[in-house]
C-alpha cells in the first residue's frame, strides 16, 4: 500500500514539474510575441496586436503640390519600417480627390489593422466620413493640410496651415501692389474643401471694407489651371482695363491665369495664389508673375509622422501643429527655387 501511494505521489510531482516547465517556455519575448504566438505590450500599439501598422491616405497622387508630399511620406515610412520603428505601412493609398474613394481607403486601413492613419482630406464635409470611420474603429487619425468637420473633436491631431491667414496674405499682396485699386476676380478651389472655404474667408476679411477694390465674382475652378485660364480670358473680355487682379486659391490656377493675361498683353493684371510650386516660383524669378504664397507640404506630413514617432516613444503629442505660410517675391525666390 505504501509503495502504491509513493508511486501516485511521484506521478503528481512529475505533472507539476512538467506544467512548470511549460509555463516557463511561455515567457514573452521583449517587445513582441511569445513562443506560443501571444503578444506582449508594445508602446504605442493602439489595437494591442503587438505590431505597429501605419496608413496613409493621400488627397491624390497627380497634382504638383501633393506629389512631393507623397514622396516624403513614402521615403520616411519606408525608413521607419527598415529601422524597425514600425512593422509596416499601407503605402500611398490614392484618394483621387474624391471623398468616396477616401472612405474606401479608410476601409482598407481598418482591414489592415492600422494603429495610426494620416489622411489629407479631399473635402471638409464629405471626407469627414473617412475620418470618423477610422476613429470609430479605434484608430489614431492625424489630419494633414486641411481639416474635416470633426477633426478638432475626434482626430488625434491636425497638422497644417492656417488657410484664413493665406487668404489674408493673398489679399494684402494685391492691395499693396495695385495702389489705385480696381476690379478683381477670385478663382476658387474645390467647393467644400476647408482650404477653399478658409482662403475665401481670409480674402473677404481684407477686401470687404476696402473701397478701392470691387469683386467681379467668385468662380469655382476646382484647383484646375485650364478653368482659371478661362476665367481670366472671360474677365478680360468683359471688364477690359478695369480688371486689375485675379486672386486664386492655388498656384496651378494663378500661374495659368497669369500666363493667359500675359499672352493677351495684359501683364498689368496681377495674379497670385497659394502653394509655391516650381512653375510659379520660376515665373516669379523670371518676372512673369509677382508673387506666390508658399505652403510647405512636406513639412506638414513630416510634422504628422513626428507625432506618430512621439506616440511610439510614449511621449505626449500635440493636438494641433501649425505650419506657417511664406510670401515669395523676387526678393526671396532664390531661397526656395530648386
Amino acid at each position: 500500500m505504501k509503495r502504491k501511494m509513493l508511486s501516485v505521489l511521484l506521478c503528481a510531482a512529475l505533472v507539476v514539474v512538467m506544467a512548470t516547465g511549460c509555463g516557463g517556455s511561455d515567457k514573452k519575448e521583449e517587445g513582441g510575441k511569445s513562443s506560443k504566438g501571444e503578444t506582449s505590450e508594445v508602446v504605442g500599439d493602439v489595437n494591442g496586436d503587438g505590431k505597429i501598422m501605419c496608413g496613409y491616405i493621400s488627397k491624390n497622387i497627380v497634382d504638383p503640390f501633393h506629389a512631393p508630399i507623397n514622396d516624403y511620406a513614402k521615403k520616411t515610412f519606408d525608413a521607419l519600417k527598415k529601422d524597425g520603428t514600425i512593422d509596416d505601412w499601407t503605402g500611398i493609398l490614392d484618394g483621387e480627390t474624391d471623398a468616396n474613394k477616401q472612405i474606401d481607403r479608410a476601409d482598407e486601413c481598418i482591414a489592415k489593422n492600422c494603429d495610426y492613419v494620416i489622411i489629407l482630406p479631399a473635402e471638409a464635409s464629405s471626407s469627414d466620413a473617412a475620418v470618423t470611420k477610422l476613429t470609430d474603429a479605434g484608430i489614431k487619425v492625424i489630419v494633414v493640410n486641411s481639416k474635416t468637420d470633426s477633426t478638432d473633436d475626434v482626430a488625434m491631431a491636425y497638422v497644417g496651415p492656417d488657410d484664413v491667414k493665406a487668404g489674408e496674405m493673398l489679399a494684402q499682396w494685391v492691395i499693396d501692389n495695385v495702389s489705385d485699386g480696381g476690379k478683381y476676380a477670385h478663382c476658387q478651389g474645390v467647393i467644400g474643401n476647408s482650404a477653399q472655404i478658409q482662403r475665401g474667408e481670409g480674402i473677404e476679411n481684407l477686401m470687404k471694407d476696402n473701397d478701392k477694390f470691387e469683386s467681379v465674382g467668385d468662380f469655382p475652378c476646382e484647383w484646375q489651371a485650364d478653368k482659371a485660364a478661362n476665367v481670366a480670358t472671360d474677365m478680360m473680355n468683359q471688364y477690359g482695363d478695369d480688371l486689375k487682379a485675379i486672386i486664386c486659391d492655388n498656384d496651378d490656377m494663378s500661374s495659368a491665369a497669369q500666363k493667359a493675361c500675359n499672352d493677351a498683353g495684359r501683364s498689368d493684371i496681377v495674379c497670385v495664389g497659394v502653394d509655391g510650386n516650381e512653375n510659379p516660383l520660376q515665373m516669379v524669378k523670371d518676372g512673369e508673375m509677382g508673387a506666390t504664397v508658399l505652403q510647405d507640404g512636406p513639412a506638414q506630413v513630416e510634422g504628422a509622422i513626428d507625432l506618430i514617432k512621439k506616440a511610439l516613444k510614449g511621449e505626449e503629442t500635440e493636438k494641433e501643429v501649425m505650419i506657417p505660410f511664406v510670401l515669395i517675391t523676387k526678393d526671396n525666390v532664390d531661397e526656395y527655387l530648386k
